[in-house]
């Protein structure tokens, strides 16, 4: 019994290690000069108002997400892209500021917004957030967004993803 209890406490600290490795690659000086800037970059039009989007598309950039990020600008959020439908979950871990978060479905309809997330303060306390219903794209920006410009469920968020920068 002693033995499995060593193990088990091993082992924590062991995962979040890797987590922490993958999350921490380069991220740190992402908002000293640019926003994201290894990152391709779209811009998405979300009720007249602009935001450059980085654009995550591997598995690496979705695990990072904006974790480790200081600090985010109205104009600014990240485009998680997934292969195919799914409920994907998100937490607040290695966050150092609230946000919102929208997923859409296939067809770009918002089917779930989560408002003002705050960072996760103890590991093995960070709740996952995720849809009811199914996704393929998801929208990370500064919390209030979804408040400040009328986001919805049901409404459309047009994006064009074949012009990359």
């Amino acid at each position: 019994m002693l033995i499995a209890f060593s193990i088990v406490i091993f082992l924590i600290p062991f995962s979040q290690s890797q987590a922490t490795e993958l999350q921490s690659n380069s991220i740190t000086s992402a908002s000293v000069t640019d926003f994201f800037p290894n990152y391709q970059k779209t811009t998405i039009s979300i009720n007249g108002f602009n935001v450059s989007m980085a654009i995550a598309s591997t598995d690496e950039q979705r695990i990072r997400g904006l974790s480790g990020l200081e600090k985010m600008n109205e104009n600014e959020g990240m485009i998680f892209l997934f292969d195919e439908p799914s409920k994907q979950g998100f937490w607040m871990n290695k966050m150092n500021f609230p946000i919102d978060i929208i997923w859409l479905d296939s067809n770009s309809k918002v089917v779930h917004i989560e408002k003002k997330l705050e960072p996760c303060k103890i590991f093995l306390a960070c709740p996952v957030y995720n849809p009811q219903v199914d996704s393929l794209y998801v929208i990370e920006l500064r919390s209030g967004f979804t408040d400040d410009h009328s986001i919805k469920n049901g409404m459309i968020i047009n994006f064009d993803l074949s012009g990359n920068n």
